[in-house]
């Protein structure tokens, strides 16, 4: 690794990362990844809670456990669980197949997945099995369940226990009322859960099955009713989604959002949501919050209050392993390595809390990473002697006994010494193959304002033509995509001659420059010299980005490529201090601890009517993200034109 690498503001110095020197003689650390597997993280796997108390995951287990699969113990034969798009994230990001089917579980089925005809996927009948169904609460899943006993002489199941991952609307009572399944319904339950778990206390909206992301439904402007309604529902899943999460923490929060028409519009859902538990006695009362503790605080914001953070590469390990590697599914990585017989051997690993190894160093920056991650082998080794001598053929008869006695622990340990070493090297070198120091150092030169010896980012375009015309770099695309995005985005704009150009320098294409064009969308300013006016309701709070004298928060860690603090640590951090204010970031309720000021209430925000509320749609707009833009667009100069053809 060159001396330069990850380069420190201070001097300090990074060893390469590679196959410990103390590796078994004649053998491959990789040749020991053969044995190592892991399975997708349960609870029990999970690191315990940040606050000391039961992790998220803890609680979203023991409620499935307590209010679904408890009804298994009442079924001497089991049972089958039948499951929908929305919650089979939701059970699979909780519980391994095994202990489903410990506690009872013979089968699991997909009700609403559909096969590449587009007809739904024919299912086993188990006549003589109840069934369990978990559902999200929709037109489609209950068509499903119902199609299930429409022949009473045929039923696929003995019988069905209902429970559903939030409300169930009287329309959709009175369908299953005055449907054939009715006779077969044994049980019926709102269970109030519809988030999975990414980490143990990582939680994500379970999206809608074949919905585009949320970030295109929500900020898309369009006026027709159909991007209307994919918009309310959309805004009406995450409220929902969040408004259970806090049925899971058995705590009712406050809830604040910035005062973009999106994040206002989730906070109001949310409320709203949160409200109808209340009333239905779900949710615990804000005043009921345990050891006199303060009640949760929620803070609603969307991708306008930062659009520049995900842009930046970040060099922590877990950021650069799914920024830069072929990660699938989440957690899932196939990577190739030589055995001890010289063949390429391909392996597929889960990147998850059941990994220890992961767990450790997943947030390490990879600089600090590579120097702990040679350490922390050679100790391992050191400490089995034993097991590295047999592997090795370097051990005596006693050794031997003794190494053999540890070797299965050993091998699954090397297998997963074998991994990260395998995965810090790769990393390592496409980050040198990409020349993603030069494209970082930019980076955080124009999101600073400053280079690393604190002089002022005096000529950014001049240094991004440079690095986007350099041949001898084998730099992507989407990295030259990000680069001038970063440029837009600090620059408040660039000329269209200029934008012109990069293009051409970093090979963009079209369609690619379509996502320059959509940080319209997010409140940039895409044409230097012409900001856009920006409504109330689509206004960034300045109060939200920690003040400086003339360049952006540089943060801890002290290495050149990792100086920008993200405005949300900043934000975090006054919410903690209670130094958030009201009219930048309101109450959808008044504070109960508030002082007698008025503070603003959910029923006065309201919903924004994007097909009626000029304010929360930029004049011009309407042409959407996808046919180009239109109209007056940005300043005047609208964004139609844009994408060069």
């Amino acid at each position: 690794m060159p001396p330069s690498l990850f380069r420190r503001k201070k001097k300090a110095e990074a060893v390469e990362a590679g196959p410990a020197a103390d590796a078994p003689a004649g053998s491959s650390l990789a040749a020991y990844a053969d044995v190592y597997s892991l399975e997708r993280v349960s609870a029990r796997d999970g690191p315990p809670s940040g606050s000391g108390g039961p992790s998220l995951r803890d609680r979203a287990r023991q409620r499935l456990v307590s209010e679904v699969f408890g009804t298994l113990r009442a079924m001497p034969c089991g049972a089958v669980l039948l499951v929908d798009g929305v919650t089979m994230p939701v059970i699979s990001s909780l519980f391994r197949v095994s202990e489903l089917m410990e506690a009872g579980v013979h089968l699991v089925e997909h009700i609403t997945m559909r096969g590449p005809d587009g007809n739904y996927l024919r299912r086993q009948q188990l006549t003589s099995l109840p069934a369990l169904y978990f559902l999200t609460p929709s037109v489609e899943s209950l068509g499903r369940l119902i199609d299930d006993f429409r022949n009473p002489k045929a039923p696929a199941y003995a019988s069905a226990h209902l429970f559903f991952s939030s409300r169930v609307s009287d329309a959709l009572v009175a369908k299953l009322k005055a449907s054939p399944a009715m006779p077969r319904v044994r049980s019926f339950k709102e269970v109030h859960l519809e988030f999975s778990l990414r980490e143990a206390d990582l939680f994500a909206v379970s999206p809608s099955p074949g919905a585009p992301s949320a970030l295109a439904t929500l900020f898309r402007i369009d006026t027709d009713k159909p991007a209307k309604r994919a918009r309310l529902h959309e805004v009406h899943k995450i409220g929902t989604s969040l408004a259970t999460l806090f049925t899971t923490l058995g705590a009712a929060p406050i809830v604040r959002a910035a005062t973009s028409a999106v994040a206002a519009a989730i906070a109001c859902a949310t409320q709203e949501k949160l409200d109808a538990l209340d009333r239905a006695g779900a949710l615990p009362a804000v005043e009921e919050a345990a050891s006199g503790a303060p009640p949760p605080l929620l803070l609603v914001l969307d991708r306008a209050f930062d659009p520049l953070s995900p842009l930046l590469h970040e060099f922590t390990y877990q950021a650069m392993v799914h920024d830069l590697l072929p990660v699938a599914e989440g957690d899932r990585y196939r990577y190739t390595y030589v055995g001890n017989s010289g063949q390429s051997l391909s392996k597929e690993v889960l990147l998850n809390e059941a990994d220890p190894l992961w767990l450790r160093y997943r947030h390490m920056h990879i600089a600090d990473l590579t120097v702990e991650l040679d350490a922390d082998y050679k100790a391992f080794l050191r400490d089995n002697e034993a097991s590295a001598g047999l592997a090795s053929g370097n051990a005596d008869l006693s050794e031997m006994a003794a190494g053999l006695r540890a070797m299965p622990k050993f091998q699954e340990a090397m297998g997963r010494w074998s991994l990260h070493i395998s995965l810090v090297s790769e990393l390592v070198s496409r980050y040198e193959a990409f020349g993603l120091e030069a494209a970082a150092l930019l980076e955080q030169a124009m999101a600073c304002g400053s280079s690393p010896d604190g002089k002022p980012c005096a000529s950014p375009l001049a240094d991004l033509r440079s690095l986007l015309a350099d041949d001898a770099t084998a730099r992507s695309p989407i990295d030259a995509l990000r680069l001038l995005m970063v440029y837009v985005v600090t620059q408040e704009g660039i000329r269209p001659e200029v934008r012109r150009e990069l293009f051409e320098l970093g090979g963009i294409q079209p369609e690619d420059q379509v996502a320059i064009l959509n940080l319209f969308h997010l409140n940039v300013n895409l044409t230097h010299g012409l900001k856009p006016p920006k409504p109330p309701q689509r206004k960034q709070p300045e109060p939200a980005v920690e003040p400086a004298a003339s360049a952006a928060p540089v943060r801890e860690l002290g290495y050149d490529v990792s100086r920008f603090t993200p405005p949300l640590r900043s934000l975090a951090q006054r919410a903690l201090s209670g130094e958030l204010p009201s009219d930048d970031f309101p109450y959808m309720r008044p504070h109960l601890a508030a002082s007698a000021a008025a503070t603003p209430t959910h029923e006065a925000a309201g919903l924004p009517n994007w097909a009626t509320d000029a304010a929360a749609e930029p004049a011009g707009a309407a042409g959407g993200a996808g046919g180009g833009g239109g109209g007056g667009g940005a300043g005047g100069g609208g964004v139609a034109g844009w994408v060069t053809r």
